[in-house]
């Protein structure tokens, strides 16, 4: 079988061939289980999901489809050696790009010992966004449980704006010279950094965010915002919040792998006097009056034709990428609905979602596993810059920004909080 893409996979499916946006789930996990038992429930997790399952190919006009096919999920083991190996490994993977043309698009990295274990999945995002990957997850650890699963078809996993009510259908594409860069092997390495915060911590992050009218995602994303370096009061710094929408969808799958998210962006002038709270509020207070479906629909009638009638990918990808070029991206999964028990194995924290991009400076994935929040920090250095120097940059950017966390959270009054480094 096979379908089209999307006008937003098309868009990611472009992107991709340009900046890193490939992006990793990682679970440590307690419990013993062997490679082959890993192995026969990624076989299983394929069938209940069609898009892993799938290449991308282009037609006679070039336009890209999905095409399915029965190539297993690459999965490659790694003797463990502490709890930091699997960050080394992580910034290896996301440097190798998925190449779009070869099935499947994701692959799965286990480091073991002993009983202790850190299962690293790595998705091109044409196929799936970042609960895409919490949802894979469970289904993994699920089917290490025991689950057995059944075979969903590829009609089954709609695009963004076939499940979206209200939206027409995509103008036919003409037939017009179509210039795709061949797919890139390999990207600069990124740097990965996360912190897991105390179930203490993390309750009084909850409280303190909701005291102060705002939310744990404004919260964060204050945080980070205070921390970028060379900020001068006159600059205005954009953030980027990608928000999932499957409650907006009719789709068939609610906790389906695929690419339902929006990308909605917030603006911040930091002053002198600016106050962590504030900063806070105003992101809240942004994102709420953004009429989501609207967007999707205003998007996709922009970007449709365009990339319908394609004639060079280098030309719109330059030309767009303005509406996504930010200092920061805060993806927060939010509190994630899963067990922690599975069987014998027990999943202790999920890093998610990890990813990297040529527009975005910093990148930040959160997500809320039981009692304890995570925040995983990507960034990729530019190519003349000294990785020792940029590693050091991207550790004081993660610490930094837990330490605002931590000082506007235990303070009683909201003071005014420097906007310099």
């Amino acid at each position: 079988m096979e379908r089209y893409l999307g006008a937003f996979e098309h868009l990611y499916w472009l992107y991709n061939q340009f900046y890193s946006i490939d992006f990793a789930t990682v679970a440590k996990l307690q419990g013993q289980f062997s490679v082959d038992q890993l192995s026969t429930v990624l076989r299983q997790v394929q069938q209940r999901h069609p898009l892993l399952r799938v290449r991308i190919t282009t037609d006679a006009i070039r336009q890209p489809k999905f095409v399915e096919t029965d190539d297993e999920i690459p999965l490659r083991l790694v003797a463990r050696t502490d709890d930091r190996h699997w960050q080394a490994e992580l910034e290896v993977e996301l440097a190798r790009s998925l190449n779009w043309q070869v099935a499947p698009l994701l692959r799965v990295v286990l480091l073991q010992s002993g009983a202790e274990s850190e299962l690293m999945i790595i998705c091109h995002h044409a196929i799936a966004d970042g609960l895409s990957g919490v949802y894979l997850m469970r289904d993994i650890l699920q089917g290490l449980g025991g689950k057995i699963f059944e075979r969903s078809e590829l009609s089954a996993a709609l695009s963004l704006e076939s499940a979206l009510p209200g939206i027409a259908p995509s103008p036919e594409a003409t037939a017009k010279p179509t210039d795709y860069p061949p797919p890139l092997s390999r990207r600069p390495q990124p740097h990965i950094h996360t912190v897991l915060l105390s179930p203490e911590f993390t309750q009084r992050l909850i409280q303190r965010s909701r005291a102060e009218g705002t939310t744990v995602h404004g919260a964060i994303s204050a945080a980070f915002l205070l921390t970028q370096q060379d900020v001068k009061p006159s600059d205005v710094l954009r953030c980027l919040h990608p928000v999932n929408v499957r409650s907006q969808l009719s789709l068939p799958m609610l906790e389906g792998v695929g690419l339902y998210i929006c990308m909605c962006m917030t603006t911040h002038s930091l002053q002198a006097d600016s106050t962590f709270w504030d900063i806070a509020r105003s992101v809240k207070s942004q994102l709420s009056q953004i009429d989501i479906a609207q967007q999707l629909v205003e998007e996709r009638q922009l970007r449709q034709p365009t990339m319908a009638n394609l004639t060079d990918a280098t030309a719109f990808v330059e030309a767009t990428q303005s509406q996504y070029l930010c200092q920061l991206n805060v993806t927060n999964l939010g509190h994630i609905d899963m067990a922690q028990q599975y069987g014998n194995i027990r999943i202790e924290a999920l890093h998610a979602p990890a990813v990297t991009s040529g527009v975005v400076e910093r990148n930040v994935g959160v997500a809320t596993l039981g009692d304890r929040l995570a925040l995983t920090i990507s960034s990729t250095p530019l190519m003349d810059v000294d990785r020792t120097e940029s590693d050091r940059a991207a550790t004081a950017f993660l610490s930094s920004g837990v330490k605002r966390l931590e000082l506007a959270v235990v303070q009683e009054v909201a003071s005014k909080v420097a906007w310099r480094t």
